[in-house]
């Protein structure tokens, strides 16, 4: 008899083992207002930060937001301040798409996306308690404000789980290039404004790899600057020239003015980092 009781603990612990793990690893679901999220974690980077993804899953035909929302968007707003033992998170975004919004354009996600985390621990021999509080909207015709809240337990040292989810969407994190050519990837040779043209804006001259694409630009200001659509010119020499339209700015903004440049295509999206010297608004 004891040993009957003993094999059905066995196999009781065998199929609990599963659940168990993606217990381990990944929150309970959130729900909102046509959407819900939860904290999932990967495998321990080799920088002995751990890796994590807020999952966001929207009902089908609605869209949320990226960190610049575009004419119309609400940006999302994170709250850590729950967390344990965290000394340093690094909230990295995949690189968006450009859809139409009211009279204009916004920047987001549609059904779905996995925003990855990089989280650096306080003690690394201590485990991590994270805790996320997250305002954040949903639109599909009309924007509802919602609100979510995920927890997630990750223990000290290195863990080896994988999450395909959260890898597929750290894969569309755009690769930070400097400002010049690279082979390999798309970049930016050149950038600077855009005086040939009765509308301000900037300029840009992209270049691709074989068989690689540019399939949008975004531009990110300090403060209140806003972007048009890029307009693509393919050029003899096999660069694009990228005109993108200058539709608002800070008040007063002028002189050397940092922008990140986001190029979405293939074979990976590339940020770039640049500082142009932009000139005073006309009266």
């Amino acid at each position: 008899m004891k040993l009957v009781l003993t094999l059905l603990a066995i196999a009781a612990s065998a199929l609990s083992a599963p659940a168990l793990a993606q217990e381990a690893v990944m929150s309970s679901w959130s729900k909102g207002d046509n959407a819900s999220l939860r904290l999932i974690a990967g495998a321990t980077a080799a920088s002995g930060k751990q890796r994590v993804g807020i999952e966001i899953a929207l009902a089908s035909g609605y869209k949320t937001y990226w960190r610049s929302p575009g004419d119309f968007g609400v940006p999302p707003v994170f709250d850590w301040s729950g967390s344990d033992n965290v000394g340093g998170l690094d909230v990295r975004w995949p690189a968006p798409e450009r859809f139409p919004d009211g009279a204009g354009y916004s920047l987001g996600y549609v059904g779905e996306v996995v925003i990855p985390v990089s989280v650096q621990p306080v003690d690394p021999a201590k485990p991590v308690m994270l805790v996320l509080k997250l305002d954040y909207a949903v639109c599909e015709k009309i924007c509802i404000p919602t609100k979510g809240e995920a927890r997630l337990w990750l223990e000290p040292g290195v863990t080896s789980v994988t999450s395909p989810r959260l890898e597929q969407f750290e894969a569309r994190v755009p690769v930070r290039a400097k400002l010049g050519e690279h082979k390999d990837m798309l970049s930016i040779a050149e950038a600077r404004l855009d005086e040939t043209s009765p509308v301000p804006g900037l300029k840009f001259v992209l270049r691709t790899p074989p068989d690689g694409k540019v399939e949008d630009v975004f531009v990110e200001g300090p403060g209140m600057w806003s972007f048009g659509k890029a307009m693509l010119f393919p050029q003899a020499d096999g660069t694009i020239l990228a005109k993108v339209r200058l539709k608002d700015r800070p008040k007063g903004a002028s002189g050397p003015t940092p922008f990140i440049v986001t190029l979405r295509g293939s074979p990976n999206a590339v940020e770039t980092r640049l500082e142009l010297d932009i000139p005073a608004a006309k009266p």
